[in-house]
């Protein structure tokens, strides 16, 4: 893996022992393309050392997913009853969950049908419905990180031999995630209190509404973006490491740069473009622009995945917003100037929007609410939840607050001073 074995296993111990903070006797699920075969090995001798009860991995061939979707008869295709019950019992059990993301085959699915990828993504998550909102709850512990592959290492260092982009995206990640100072538990520690300063500026403020402006023109000689997203009702701001009812406290995201919130799904208006690529339904989308009104996606555009935004905006729930996320621009992902093609990483660069499902933890005693009670609250529903970055170096973005005040948040994409007075 072109690094010292000393640096490979601190990055496995951090993910299993900050990101997871795997339990003694606790289960852990480990989802994984082949690809990263040589690394999950290390993460399962990581996770034993730990004290986990077992260790399952959950294979992902993205080529064998991409056969499937351009073969089978979606209207027969279901997933099994089996594997139905293995999720809900992950859910019962309380496992954790350590995802890795790095594409080994980066374009494999460039060529699939969008609505087959639309069809069985809403299919599939229907079906787990009851495991992706545990997860999204906080019930359980669970974090997304990233390893390089040649083909993902070269789609971000183009030109450069495979081994030699690979090293430099190993390095790149290690910094990131803080895995290269001397004792990386330690700098999360400091890193969660910044975040959660911004958090509690807010919460403190009792911003209902932020403004984003960009005043760099667009192509139609407006400002870029003015968009102004109005918050759920009892709104929580969340940033940093997450807790589960019993305490356990975990990263769902390393790196993550972001402090957040849920919007109103009746409060958005105005425009946005949008600064970096996603990959909604496994596909590229570049340079878009939405139109909200009273909340909801009413026009867009892209340069590039139009087509792919029309199929995405007909799952239920994905034309209105489930995340409103704040990222200052001195970010290390940020300050990289690497586009990753890879969300983990790119959503850390940037203030972003989620269209879909809404996290309850940003509800105040949302993980104890119904749906019903957080949708009356303003929170989102959907079978899905995307996010689309929408911050640059230029972003300025400003808080109404509940006693009619305003407050500067960003200016020229930096937190202003006041937020860590």
């Amino acid at each position: 893996m072109s690094l010292p074995t000393s640096q490979i296993e601190q990055y496995a111990d951090l993910l299993i022992r900050t990101g997871v903070n795997l339990q003694p006797n606790q289960g852990l699920l480990i989802r994984a393309e082949l690809g990263h075969a040589h690394f999950v090995r290390v993460l399962t001798a990581k996770a034993y050392q730990a004290g986990a009860r077992y260790v399952q991995i959950d294979w992902v061939d993205m080529p064998t997913q991409a056969a499937m979707l351009s073969n089978a008869d979606l209207a027969q295709l279901e997933l099994p009853a089996f594997e139905i019950g293995r999720h809900r019992q992950l859910t019962d059990e309380g496992w954790a969950r350590l995802a890795l993301v790095g594409d080994e085959f980066p374009q494999v699915m460039a060529e699939v049908d969008p609505k087959a990828l639309r069809s069985w993504a809403v299919k599939r998550g229907r079906a787990v419905k009851f495991y992706t909102e545990a997860l999204m709850a906080n019930r359980t512990q669970w974090c997304v990180a990233a390893l390089p592959t040649p083909a993902w290492a070269q789609q971000i260092f183009p030109g450069q031999p495979a081994d030699e982009a690979v090293a430099a995206l190993w390095r790149t990640l290690l910094r990131l995630t803080r895995s290269d100072e001397e004792d990386p538990a330690a700098a999360w520690v400091q890193h969660n209190r910044r975040l959660k300063g911004v958090a509690a500026f807010l919460q403190r403020n009792q911003v209902q509404t932020l403004h984003f402006v960009d005043p760099v023109p667009g192509p139609d000689g407006r400002a870029a973006t003015d968009l102004q997203i109005g918050l759920a009702e009892r709104v929580r701001w969340v940033g940093g490491a997450a807790q589960t009812p019993a305490g356990v406290v975990f990263y769902p995201n390393l790196p993550t740069e972001e402090v957040f919130a849920t919007p109103h799904n009746q409060r958005t208006h105005g425009y946005v473009r949008t600064s970096l690529p996603t990959f909604p339904l496994e596909r590229e989308v570049r340079d878009a622009w939405f139109r909200f009104e009273n909340g909801e996606v009413v026009e867009f555009k892209a340069a590039q995945g139009e087509e792919v935004l029309s199929e995405f905006f007909s799952i239920e729930g994905a034309r209105r917003l489930g995340e409103v996320a704040l990222v200052d621009s001195s970010s290390p992902v940020f300050r990289s100037e690497l586009i990753f093609y890879e969300i983990l990483l790119d959503e850390n660069a940037a203030c972003h929007i989620a269209f879909g499902e809404s996290y309850p933890e940003c509800v105040e005693e949302g993980s104890t609410l119904s749906r019903e009670q957080l949708s009356a609250l303003g929170a989102n529903f959907g079978d899905t939840h995307i996010d689309f970055m929408i911050g640059t170096a230029t972003m300025n973005v400003e808080g109404l607050c509940a006693d009619g005040r305003r407050v500067p948040v960003m200016q020229a994409g930096r937190f202003v001073e006041a937020v860590f007075a």
